[in-house]
């Protein structure tokens, strides 16, 4: 690791918020309705902005006050030099990203009904490999207190960067341990194996869905009660708010907090989970993050993109 980023380290603690996923180049397109299939329709505006589950979680992070950094697979290119861009403007460390030749970068097309405040998500990857354990294996772990994994397709290699997170927790003072936490929001089976990793645990409605549950609630306890190791889970189920359950077994629930006008949900999950491991960072009870986590997400449905959604 380089001098610029052993001196850039930490909120007082020395340590940083590591967001483990996707970054990806968005094309926002705001239409007054969602066309309908053959239609030809104007936009009423189109936009570019940096997305990826992980990457907007710790962009609100960053912009909570946390120091954060990035870590994912990258291609060269002019979007990738724009995503960093973006990362840059909000003093996101990125340096040990793994950069791979001949593939494109990932895109993700969106479609927002101005009429519903929906959105649809048309993504590509282009090839772009995901991160496996050797790429997980030179970061030097000293430097986070909190790392976030974002679930995807390399589920295995996703399990085998927790080992060895675990494996340096065991190496270190109780005040030095790294707190890992996990979003599972595809609906794919394997993902279930995700569950065992987390210290905290988000899991999205449609994951809780397509495993058979019919709310927060129901999912959070039943999860719970099906984890080897003790974890806090969260599920947030849109307007019906969210629901977690701690270590301990102690359900809390916070009911969600809409703006007066849906204008954009996209990354709206992404900035819920911003919301509740800031919360938890600061000491807040799993009640008082639920309630913090509802609440951003709230605020971030109200406007287009995430500048001043933590104002």
């Amino acid at each position: 690791m380089d001098k610029k980023m052993e001196d850039n380290t930490g909120d007082g603690t020395g340590k940083r918020i590591l967001g483990v996923g996707l970054v990806c180049l968005d094309i926002i397109n705001v239409c007054d309705h969602y066309p309908s299939e053959d239609e030809k329709l104007r936009a009423l505006s189109q936009t570019r902005q940096r997305g990826g589950n992980a990457a907007n979680a710790v962009t609100v992070l960053a912009m909570l006050g946390w120091k954060c950094e990035f870590f994912g697979t990258l291609s060269h290119g002019h979007e990738s030099k724009f995503v960093l861009d973006e990362l840059a403007r909000y003093e996101i460390e990125h340096g040990n990203c793994v950069y791979h030749d001949n593939c494109g970068f990932p895109t993700s097309c969106a479609i927002i009904s101005q009429k519903s405040g929906s959105r649809t998500i048309i993504h590509s990857r282009n090839n772009l490999p995901e991160l496996n354990v050797a790429d997980f294996q030179k970061l030097d772990l000293k430097y986070y207190g909190w790392i976030h994994f974002e679930g995807r397709n390399n589920v295995d290699e996703i399990l085998k960067m927790s080992e060895l997170v675990r494996s340096y927790n065991t190496l270190v003072s109780q005040d030095k341990r790294i707190i890992i936490s996990v979003e599972i929001e595809r609906q794919r089976k394997e993902h279930l194996k995700l569950l065992s990793i987390g210290d905290v645990v988000f899991l999205s409605k449609d994951f809780a869905k397509f495993c058979g549950y019919k709310s927060a609630e129901d999912a959070v306890k039943d999860f719970h009660g099906k984890l080897s190791r003790s974890a806090t889970v969260v599920c947030a189920w849109g307007t019906a708010g969210a629901d977690g359950i701690s270590p301990s077994g102690t359900h809390v629930h916070s009911d969600s907090y809409p703006p007066e006008k849906v204008i954009d949900t996209l990354g709206a999950g992404d900035t819920f989970i911003a919301g509740v491991i800031n919360c938890l960072k600061r000491g807040g009870t799993l009640k008082d993050a639920l309630i913090a986590g509802c609440k951003l997400a709230g605020k971030k449905c109200g406007m287009l993109g995430f500048d001043g959604v933590c104002e």
